[in-house]
This record gives structure tokens, C-alpha cells and sequence, in this order.
């Protein structure tokens, strides 16, 4: 199964929050802008949930039940913690280590689907 452009979505998405939840704990005056900041985080998380869309269509190579859920419980999870920060007195570290315990398992997981072929071959 090929997952190449959520991965680079997923990776943009990483980054981009990584910075983003920086600024917003170091510079007070940034957390006014945590609304705006959750949009565009939120707009880069539609993007990855897209592209998943896009390549796990049937005949790209498809997935167990439990896999699919997965995803998308990982999908949702980090729309969740975004989502998060457009609250008043929101926890950010909570919300970044709910992001990431999301984010991070799921890139390594779809990096896992992409070498599956590879790994078949040697078997």
C-alpha cells in the first residue's frame, strides 16, 4: 500500500504544529492567536485525512478493519488536541502530548505500510 502523500502531509502537519505550539507557550501575547493558529492546524489536518482518504481506496491495497480504525481513531485524536487550543485556559502541553502520542505513532505506522511490499518480497 502506498501512503507517500499523507506521510508528507502528516510530516508538514508535525512541523508546523511543533512550531506552532512553541510560540504559542513561550510568547503570551501569541495565545490571543491560539484560534487562529487551531484553523490552520485543523485545515493541515484535513489535508492528511484527504490524502489517507485518496490512497486507502479499495484496490490501492487494503487494510485489515482493526488497521482502518486505527488511523482514523489516530486521525481524530489529533483533530481533537488541535481543537483543543481553541479553548480558554487550554492545557498545551497536555494538548501537544496528546497531538503527539498521535501523530508520531502514525507516521512511523504508515512509513510501516509503505515497506510492507519490500518486506513480503524477502519473506
Amino acid at each position: 500500500m502506498r501512503t507517500l502523500a499523507t506521510q508528507v502531509k502528516l510530516r508538514r502537519l508535525i512541523r508546523t504544529s511543533a512550531q506552532d505550539w512553541g510560540r504559542l507557550a513561550s510568547d503570551p501575547l501569541e495565545r490571543a492567536r491560539a484560534g487562529s493558529v487551531a484553523d490552520r492546524l485543523l485545515e493541515l489536518a484535513a489535508e492528511v485525512r484527504g490524502a489517507w482518504r485518496r490512497e486507502s481506496q479499495p484496490g490501492a491495497g487494503t487494510l485489515e478493519g482493526p488497521l482502518l480504525m486505527y488511523v482514523g481513531e489516530s486521525l481524530r485524536s489529533i483533530e481533537l488536541a488541535i481543537a483543543g487550543l481553541q479553548q480558554r485556559g487550554a492545557d498545551l502541553e497536555l494538548l501537544r502530548g496528546d497531538f503527539e502520542s498521535a501523530a508520531l505513532p502514525l507516521e512511523v505506522f504508515l512509513r510501516g505500510l509503505d515497506a510492507e511490499p519490500a518486506l513480503q518480497r524477502s519473506a
